[in-house]
């Protein structure tokens, strides 16, 4: 008798649906809970489970073995423990963020605020706070559909912690400063140029040099750390000349401007605010035989928030307080490693 072949394939059996925690991992076993995130949170902002227990009001047992679990649920260790507390390991940085994010989450969904104009926490450089504030509040709450700002100006690192935390529901900064973090979309802004700047009273630089001739003057650089003062590096090495080492180095470049008066140095500030200064007759700009490459400004948010329009609303915003054409950005999506 020859073997019966169904015509058809069986319907496959339905597989039960996979449980997620609350980071959306699949879970078959435990999951985590809002006391695990809570533990996790609490735990990386005081720094040891002791100081976290009484910040927070909470047993101490109870909340060191809430952290063991969501650990062992996780399958890592989050922090380094010691006698001096517990600092988060650096694979374990974008978890916590992301634990963090979540837990502000939860708790937005149990006290909406939907009366009024839509409330964002805007964190920016240096160099953008100057560009676009304070005016751009005015601008963005006076739109047709109006944002309420808060400004908070940060170094780019905290900035993307705080970003991936959820302390801040967007971020204008430098493109090299967040081109290799994770989980970010851009939206690309403006250009900016950098731009060498002397006191105005300085009567041994001209107006126009060779960059080999400035670079004999005295400068006050800011960290190296900063991507402007790599930025400044990078042009004299191609031009194969060797770096200046700064007389003295800054921080940022408010501190340059304020040590310029009277002195004979050359400094590096954003061309916005030399600009202004230079008006001010404080301050004046050198043009040399190479200048420093455009800075790209973008407006980053995590990748969760590419549905939610005021992301795109503020991009336009900006734009529009900058009086740039009104477009679509260019936007690069950075997915987290997997």
């Amino acid at each position: 008798m020859l073997p019966y072949w169904p015509s058809e394939r069986p319907a496959p059996v339905d597989a039960p649906a996979a449980d997620h925690d609350l980071l959306g991992r699949r879970q078959g076993g435990p999951r985590l809970s809002r006391g695990h995130l809570e533990a996790i949170v609490w735990v990386s902002e005081a720094r040891s489970i002791h100081s976290a227990a009484q910040r927070f009001n909470e047993h101490q047992p109870l909340l060191s073995k809430r952290l063991a679990e969501a650990e062992q649920i996780l399958g890592m260790e989050l922090f380094v423990r010691s006698r001096a507390g517990c600092t988060p390991r650096p694979e374990a940085k974008n978890i916590i963020g992301r634990a963090a994010r979540i837990l502000r989450e939860l708790q937005g969904l149990e006290m909406p605020d939907d009366s009024g104009p839509k409330r964002i926490r805007l964190g920016c450089i240096p160099r953008v706070m100057h560009t676009l504030f304070p005016t751009f509040i005015q601008t963005a709450a006076q739109a047709k559909d109006p944002i309420h700002l808060q400004a908070i100006e940060l170094s780019s690192s905290e900035l993307f912690e705080d970003l991936l935390r959820g302390k801040l529901d967007v971020v204008i900064g430098q493109l090299t400063d967040f081109a290799n973090q994770e989980g970010l979309v851009s939206l690309h802004l403006y250009e900016e140029v950098t731009v060498f700047v002397v006191d105005a009273n300085n009567q041994n630089i001209k107006s126009s040099v060779d960059l080999v001739d400035l670079l004999e003057q005295p400068f006050i650089l800011p960290a190296y750390t900063t991507s402007t003062r790599r930025a400044f590096e990078r042009l004299v090495l191609n031009e194969q000349l060797v770096p200046p080492i700064p007389v003295i180095e800054t921080k940022s470049f408010e501190s340059s401007l304020a040590l310029l008066p009277g002195s004979p140095c050359v400094t590096l500030v954003p061309e916005p605010v030399a600009l202004r200064y230079e008006a001010m007759g404080q301050i004046r700009r050198v043009k040399t035989s190479r200048q420093l490459e455009p800075v790209g400004i973008c407006l980053f948010y995590r990748f969760d928030q590419t549905l939610d329009p005021v992301m795109r609303q503020l991009e336009q915003l900006v734009r529009q307080h900058m009086g740039l054409p009104i477009e679509r950005g260019l936007r690069s999506k950075k997915s987290s490693r997997r």
